[in-house]
């Protein structure tokens, strides 16, 4: 019994999960790539919008201020094809408004000019709700104690929201003709909640004085929410000479200011007839029924960023400029994001213990990635440039990292994205006006089910045995913004 129980735990543990699309980290159209989207480079493009990404640019702004502000009208779609088993496919899509961006600089004159530059950011990354079932008759439970097939209804919800809301106040200044140095401090404010819930029932064929058939079951469910508020700094460096521009930015890892979490966690098992661990009484079946529960509330919660840096190359031709960026992100040893607090969650005289502090931890790991991306401009008309742009958005998500299968994982997004954008800028003697077109998609064969309604048998707990599957994102998004010079 004592192995049974071991195992369940090994598998309910593993099977459980919160994740969410944040495994990306140019995943937003602001990403140092982002060409179409006013200062959303780390080389000095000649835009006329307010550099936020490298604060070195900062410098080469000489109107006293400018404003701007960014609305996308987003569709996302993520689909994991038989994400619960053969034709049980995963599908979530959302339509969205997003406000994006609300910015200014503000250039101060004087025998040393110096401008400061101001932000506010919303990234929504992620809005996913999936659901699926499995409600059919086939054989389910061993034909010793319950011939034939069995009436047999699973189902699966996941549900996870993330927002990031960043806040920047930057300098930039002149150090020679022609460089400029900047620096600059964003405070960010996450919040994620997660929520999976996953029961699977099958009647048991057996005569009943009642005529009601008995039912074997196994439930799971984990709730998990957290908001991390962080501060992390940039520094800038810009060169700038005649056709030729280039930046390099180097961006500090997250630091913790303060956070509060709280997770909810339900798991049981009923009546389930599993065949005995006795190699010397093979015939004999043991019954099981136990509870595993825990809530806990005001828990401390640590998100990470790691150190970043970035460079940026543009060369200005006859009417336009060729734009070049990357930026290395560095790896993140596994660390949990919510840990709670180390006490039992079995209930019952079960013999076995298992800690919530590591059972029911929200985990991250990351290994280290390189995204690039490419950029022109070109002038259709005096007043009017188009602009292009492809960039990557490699994954940083690997669960070979993993030092053990305790607690859940934090992400949904196992697939590179690449992202393209395309728009034109008209331009104005007091203000700019820009629209464009934003698209991005990601897809992968390795993509491991949660839970799999194809097997479920006592020996995976009426779970199934999870493989490795098929998933998309795609997205498509209308990006308009409105700079105004005062």
């Amino acid at each position: 019994m004592l192995k049974i129980l071991t195992t369940f735990f090994c598998l309910l543990f593993l099977f459980q999960g919160v994740r969410a699309q944040d495994a990306n980290y140019w995943s937003s159209n602001y990403n140092p790539a982002g060409f179409l989207t006013p200062g959303a480079v780390i080389a000095f493009n000649r835009d006329s919008g307010v550099m936020f990404l490298n604060p070195a640019l900062l410098a080469y702004s000489n109107k006293s201020t400018a404003s701007i502000s960014g609305s996308i009208y987003q569709y996302s779609n993520i689909r994991v094809k038989n994400g619960a088993g053969t034709g049980l496919n995963l599908n979530s899509s959302s339509a969205t408004i997003i406000p994006q961006i609300v910015s200014a600089t503000i250039s101060l004159k004087g025998k040393k000019p110096f401008t400061l530059g101001y932000a506010l950011i919303h990234n929504p990354v992620m809005n996913y709700q999936v659901t699926q079932q499995r409600d059919a008759k086939f054989n389910v439970l061993n034909d010793s104690y319950s011939p034939g097939d069995e009436s047999f209804l699973g189902q699966v919800k996941k549900q996870s929201s993330i927002n990031e809301t960043t806040g920047i106040i930057s300098g930039g200044f002149k150090i020679s003709d022609h460089w400029a140095l900047g620096l600059s401090a964003e405070g960010q404010l996450r919040k994620q909640t997660g929520d999976y819930d996953a029961s699977s029932r099958a009647l048991i064929n057996v005569n009943t004085n009642t005529g009601l058939l008995p039912l074997s079951s196994a439930e799971e469910s984990y709730l998990a929410s957290y908001y991390h508020i962080g501060l992390r700094f940039k520094t800038g460096l810009a060169y700038d000479e005649g056709r030729n521009h280039f930046g390099l930015t180097i961006t500090s890892p997250l630091l913790h200011i303060a956070s509060r979490a709280n997770i909810l966690s339900d798991n049981t098992v009923n009546n389930l007839i599993v065949p005995g661990d006795d190699p010397e009484h093979p015939g004999n079946k043991d019954t099981i029924n136990f509870l595993t529960n825990s809530r806990q509330q005001r828990l401390k919660a640590i998100y990470k960023m790691p150190l970043s840096i970035g460079f940026g190359y543009a060369y200005d031709y006859k009417k336009g400029q060729i734009y070049f960026a990357a930026e290395y992100f560095a790896k993140v040893n596994e660390y949990s994001i919510i840990s709670p607090r180390d006490v039992d969650v079995v209930k019952g005289q079960i013999p076995l213990a298992i800690s919530a502090k590591t059972s029911l931890q929200l985990k991250d790991v990351r290994r280290s990635v390189i995204n690039f991306g490419v950029g022109a401009s070109y002038l259709l008309r005096p007043d009017v440039t188009g602009f292009v742009s492809l960039n990557t958005d490699f994954n940083y998500a690997n669960n070979d990292l993993y030092k053990d299968d305790n607690g859940s994982s934090s992400n949904i997004a196992y697939y590179n994205i690449y992202h393209c954008q395309l728009g034109a800028n008209l331009k104005r003697r007091k203000f700019n006006f820009r629209a464009g077109l934003l698209l991005a998609y990601g897809t992968t064969n390795k993509y491991l089910q949660d839970i799999n309604f194809d097997n479920p048998n006592e020996n995976n707990f009426l779970s199934g045995n999870p493989v490795n599957t098929h998933a998309s994102h795609f997205s498509a998004g209308l990006l308009l913004t409105y700079i105004h010079n005062l």
